[in-house]
């Protein structure tokens, strides 16, 4: 079992508010429990909407693969793993590709999750890219992008 140390997040783009909270709460509690560098327990920040969070953590490889979290979404949820669809893009932040996952079910789509680098990125590529990618979404995760200027 080899860890990762890096950036991950999910968006909201189906789920009711319970389901949200649920979904929050698990991978809230992924990670490691204890560690003498506090960068690597998980630690999150959430989008100004409540429909986004990003996560920082040493977190277990196979913890964040599209199989593993298929799981994870079937064990929260009550339903057969095997019944989750999932579509793959990738896209480029902070010179990093990132690989981007919708899970959908039944023709509706639930949750996407980004792997900021991906997970051959090292934790400063890993940071690189979710950067790039708060700046590009400034919007939507910052209080007043605009008193900044």
């Amino acid at each position: 079992m080899a860890n990762w140390h890096g950036y991950f997040g999910i968006e909201n783009v189906g789920l009711n508010a319970s389901q949200r909270a649920t979904l929050i709460t698990v991978l809230r509690a992924l990670g490691p429990s204890s560690d003498p560098q506090p960068c690597m327990l998980n630690h999150w920040r959430t989008r100004l909407d409540g429909n986004a969070a990003i996560f920082e953590a040493r977190f277990p490889d196979e913890a964040l693969t599209v199989q593993a979290f298929k799981a994870r979404l079937g064990a929260i949820f009550g339903i057969d793993p095997l019944t989750i669809d999932d579509a793959m893009i990738t896209r480029n932040w902070g010179g990093q590709t990132t690989p981007v996952v919708t899970f959908s079910r039944g023709g509706t789509d639930y949750v996407r999750m980004a792997l900021f680098g991906g997970l051959n990125a090292t934790w400063a590529e890993s940071g690189d890219a979710c950067r790039a990618y708060l700046a590009e979404n400034a919007a939507e995760w910052e209080m007043d992008v605009d008193a900044s200027r």
